[in-house]
């Protein structure tokens, strides 16, 4: 009698080193809103929340396993006060408590800590491009672990390049 045993190397590869790895590899998918006939780039392995479950304008991806989530969110927003690109970085930059900020001709971008109403919450980042249009800010955020900030690398370089229009 003969038994075969087949051994399956168990894989301890950190998840942020596993998600590098993924996100450098993977198809990525596109998005297109039509309220606001905008597109967006997501990773093929996130999954979509169904549109009927956001707001007019809005768009929702994300990866959860084990303790790590990774968000990817689109949404519009009036710019009822008429704001230039510089009073809204300063404004957001403020609310949203961003440690950096980036100027273009027609968007900002800004990137920190991520906070709830009170406080910094421990260990979770943020980044965020708006994109002005006429009385309109289109959103694209990313909220993401510290240790997954080579990660997602690739994924704020799809935010770096997004074009509304």
């Amino acid at each position: 009698m003969t038994y075969v045993s087949v051994h399956v190397k168990e894989d301890n590869t950190p998840l942020p080193q596993k998600l590098e790895k993924a996100m450098r590899l993977t198809k990525m998918k596109k998005y297109h809103d039509d309220d606001y006939d905008y597109m967006v780039r997501y990773p093929a392995f996130f999954e979509q929340t169904p549109d009927s479950l956001l707001d007019k304008g809005s768009s929702r991806f994300s990866f959860w396993q084990d303790s790590t989530e990774l968000v990817q969110t689109t949404f519009v927003e009036p710019n009822a006060d008429s704001l230039t690109i510089e009073q809204a970085m300063a404004k957001y930059a403020t609310e949203l408590h961003a440690t950096h900020q980036q100027k273009g001709p027609d968007y900002f971008i800004l990137s920190g800590t991520l906070h709830t109403d009170s406080e910094a919450i421990s260990g979770r980042l943020f980044y965020a491009k708006f994109v002005m249009h006429r009385k309109l800010w289109f959103v694209q955020t990313l909220a993401y672990p510290e240790d997954c900030e080579q990660a997602v690398k690739r994924l704020k370089e799809e935010i770096d390049k997004w074009k509304v229009w």
